[in-house]
């Protein structure tokens, strides 16, 4: 999915070059560029979480956690493990409650698109289904995190 996400971030860079210089040069801009960043972003960010996460990039305070690694490096494992785990429920709790927003959008794409109709529109049903899918991801992700951890506080290497 970082891979996929990341190939998707230089084909928006060309859109948007070529958009550029069709704007500057030609004085024709490539129509629905505004809103195929706007979408893009949204599922860049969503295909990367999860991998953000497994690298360890992902934005948090250490402070207690580096005391804890030098002071009680068990009790840190366990601290991590648990906060692993409570953040793969809530992950899979906002997967839950994100799902019938995907179906609603495959059901009836007519009703769920973005843009401006008449002008440039783009249906909404797959980006929703990349949210989903990076939302699941994720709630794996800390779930195995969590695993790890708590297998390594009892001494079993991961």
């Amino acid at each position: 999915m970082n891979a996929v996400g990341t190939l998707w971030i230089i084909l928006l860079m060309v859109l948007i070059n070529a958009d550029i210089v069709g704007r500057s040069f030609l004085l024709r801009p490539i129509s629905g560029v505004p809103e195929l960043v706007a979408f893009s972003i949204v599922g860049i960010v969503f295909l990367q979480l999860a991998h953000t996460l497994r690298s360890g990039a992902m934005t948090r305070s250490d402070v207690l956690l580096g005391m804890l690694e030098r002071r009680a490096p068990r009790a840190r494992l366990v601290l991590l493990a648990i906060f692993h785990l409570i953040g793969g429920l809530l992950m899979m709790l906002i997967a839950w409650k994100f799902w019938p927003s995907v179906a609603s959008a495959w059901l009836h794409p007519e009703r769920n698109f973005m843009g401006n109709p008449g002008f440039f529109t783009i249906p909404q049903w797959p980006l929703f289904v990349l949210v989903f899918l990076g939302i699941v991801a994720t709630a794996i992700q800390f779930l195995l995190l969590s695993w790890n951890n708590l297998r390594t506080s009892h001494g079993v290497t991961p």
